[in-house]
């Protein structure tokens, strides 16, 4: 077998148990280290670690068992602490057990881990005058997920070596454990059981590390957009201090953009209109350590609107005449970006069947409470309700610096022939991934696929699209997507005039199991079948697709297709009692039973038996005495399973 190498490491705990009666715990604790190249053996190191009277614990031998070996610790858990290895087949590595030399056991579980990597160079500083401790600071650049110890060394100018253990990434340097004015040396170690790493050195003057105050009187102007601060450094001049400047656009910027070597302002080149930017700063004083200051307040100022750039994205939900009232056109909100100031409203301009134009001005919704309880999931999404007789729409966005290019709203043709089209969608956790395949021929004249998706829950509908490339056939869909609710995905694709739809499915990011199957009743009953009826789960309701029912009576169930709402119950016996029940399964497991019950009918008696009864009962009350032919050997009685009493 191929081994690869994979930067992981598992680490075993072997729980507490005892080694003889309870005057003495033994802890043992495993690791693999999973981040050296794997061979067909992998090496365990372990610890353990004993409490307890040492004259009982003599008495105990400490084994590790695999499947295939039993490992036997150097000595026994007398022992207050010891390290043993030992190396077992790759595929037996999460099958491993510890014993003592009593019937006791423990198990094992197994959870991830790494070494640790290089910490980043220590920045010490004094930041209280007065107690004049040094608090020295590092980021360690990757998480190990076992427990590590970080050790921060300095070493003075006569090579004098102290050191201090922490379990985060600060320690404190006492006032008492180093010299003012003196030259001094800092690392930092990180360390644990899989290895260890040392970061670089900092050379600092302890005499010069003190922080100073953050910058104040900041200041911000927009045209020019400006940021301007004071910086007081005493004993130095003021080209001798340098600063760090940090701004990012709340709209777009995630992160802050940082610029070097400023000394009293900074001025962004060509910012965005109609943008909020936010400025800090901090500057340090000139010495070689060059300690930074502390940020300074936050500033923020909006950048002046600008004419709109762009178009809005429009989309519909019917075709051309359509004679629906639930027809509309819909349009996402257009991002300050490109709107480059507020949205005063929409202009919507209707081309009607006779030629004409007539504008409509939608205003530009404000978010009352109503709106946000009947408009939770469509907070982007604006649309507008199409009369009967409307051949063209154009959409276009009003603002205080001027409007937006109108946006034509292709209409979906309907009833077109369509290519054959294999659509996939496949739900995960909050994201739908589609993916499509369509002949070449038919792709050539494509410009563009938007596909659709719209909750199929009422509560939860809100109509919603992306657009992809012509060159691409797969895109993932994500948003606030609402677990157990179906989602109709639709695939078009659109042309110079038109848009076609191809191809759409259901899908669900997570399914759980069904309710219970609706009104379930029973017909058709005879002596010996009877008809079971349900009504299926409505898609909206089903939460999740349903792969099949299930039908039983008793404990015994047989799978149905889907698409059946009925089954035919037979082989059953006359004048009994049964109790069906019926469920809908779907990937995530079987919803409740639905049940009821039902009597099958007696099984009726032949004409002919009826007759023969009656002529033996009028010959019994006149004493007559004919020989009567006996009805048992009568072939209808024969057939029959039960006897006639006269």
């Amino acid at each position: 077998m191929a081994w690869r190498n994979v930067k992981v490491h598992f680490v075993t705990l072997l729980y507490l148990w005892m080694c003889s009666q309870v005057s003495c715990e033994v802890a043992v604790n495993c690791w693999w280290n999973k981040a050296l190249p794997v061979g067909h053996n992998v090496s365990f190191l372990c610890h353990t670690i004993t409490w307890g009277r040492a004259n009982s614990c003599g008495l105990c031998q400490l084994y590790v068992i695999t499947l295939d070996h039993r490992h036997q610790f150097l000595s026994t858990c007398a022992s207050a602490k010891e390290t043993f290895n030992f190396s077992i087949a790759a595929e037996h590595r999460e099958h491993i057990r510890c014993t003592c030399n009593t019937s006791e056991t423990c198990n094992v579980t197994v959870r991830g881990g790494y070494p640790p990597s290089p910490p980043s160079r220590p920045d010490c500083a004094i930041e209280d005058l007065e107690d004049e401790d040094i608090y020295c600071s590092w980021t360690k650049s990757n998480e190990p997920m076992i427990p590590t110890v970080y050790t921060l060394y300095w070493k003075d100018y006569d090579g004098n070596v102290k050191f201090v253990e922490s379990s985060s990434e600060s320690a404190v340097i006492n006032r008492r454990d180093y010299m003012k004015e003196t030259d001094t040396t800092a690392w930092v170690t990180a360390k644990n059981v899989l290895g260890s790493e040392q970061s670089d050195e900092s050379f600092f003057n302890t005499g010069h590390i003190e922080r100073p105050k953050p910058p104040d009187n900041v200041k911000l102007t927009t045209e020019p957009l400006e940021f301007i601060w004071d910086m007081d450094c005493e004993r130095v001049g003021p080209l001798d201090k340098s600063c760090q400047v940090q701004y990012r656009a709340h709209d777009y910027m995630l992160d802050w953009i940082e610029v070097d070597d400023c000394q009293f302002m900074f001025v962004l080149e060509d910012p965005q209109p109609f943008t909020q930017y936010s400025f800090r700063v901090r500057c340090h004083c000139g010495y070689e350590e060059k300690v930074m200051s502390n940020w300074s307040i936050v500033d923020s100022v909006r950048t002046p609107p600008a004419a709109p750039v762009g178009q809005l994205d429009v989309w519909s939900d019917c075709a051309p005449n359509s004679d629906q009232s639930s027809c509309n056109v819909y349009w996402k909100e257009m991002p300050l970006s490109q709107a480059r100031g507020e949205i005063i409203n929409y202009i919507v301009t209707l081309r009607l069947k006779n030629g004409t134009e007539v504008k409509q001005v939608t205003r530009q919704r404000r978010d009352t409470e109503s709106q946000q309880l009947a408009e939770q999931s469509c907070r982007q999404l604006r649309h507008f309700p199409l009369k009967p007789g409307v051949m063209g729409v154009f959409v276009s966005a009003n603002t205080s610096m001027g409007t937006s290019d109108p946006t034509y709203m292709l209409f979906a043709e309907r009833g077109q022939r369509t290519p054959e089209v294999n659509l996939s969608v496949i739900g995960e956790s909050q994201e739908l991934r589609v993916s499509w395949s369509i002949p070449p021929q038919f792709s050539e004249s494509v410009l563009e696929y938007v596909v659709q998706h719209v909750s199929a829950v009422p509560r939860h509908m809100c109509l919603n699209w992306v657009r992809v490339n012509r060159t691409q056939r797969s895109v993932t869909l994500t948003g606030d997507f609402w677990n157990y609710t179906a989602y109709n995905v639709s695939l078009f694709a659109v042309f110079k005039n038109h848009s076609t739809f191809l191809k759409s499915a259901i899908a669900y990011t997570l399914e759980g199991v069904p309710p219970k199957v609706p009104q379930i009743h029973v017909k058709n009953i005879s002596p010996s079948s009877a008809t079971l009826i349900w009504s299926p789960i409505p898609v909206h309701e089903s939460n999740g697709l349903i792969l099949h029912y299930l039908v039983g009576i008793k404990e015994t169930g047989s799978n149905i297709s889907s698409n059946r709402t009925s089954m035919q119950l037979s082989e059953l016996q006359p004048a009994q009692q049964y109790q069906v029940w019926v469920s809908a399964v779907s990937a995530a497991g079987e919803g409740a039973r639905s049940f009821t019950t039902f009597s099958t009918d007696e099984k009726p008696i032949l004409h002919t038996v009826h007759k023969m009864s009656l002529t033996v009962k009028m010959y019994r009350r006149t004493w007559c005495f004919v020989k009567i032919p006996d009805p048992i050997n009568s072939k209808a009685f024969k057939h029959m399973n039960f006897q006639v009493r006269i």
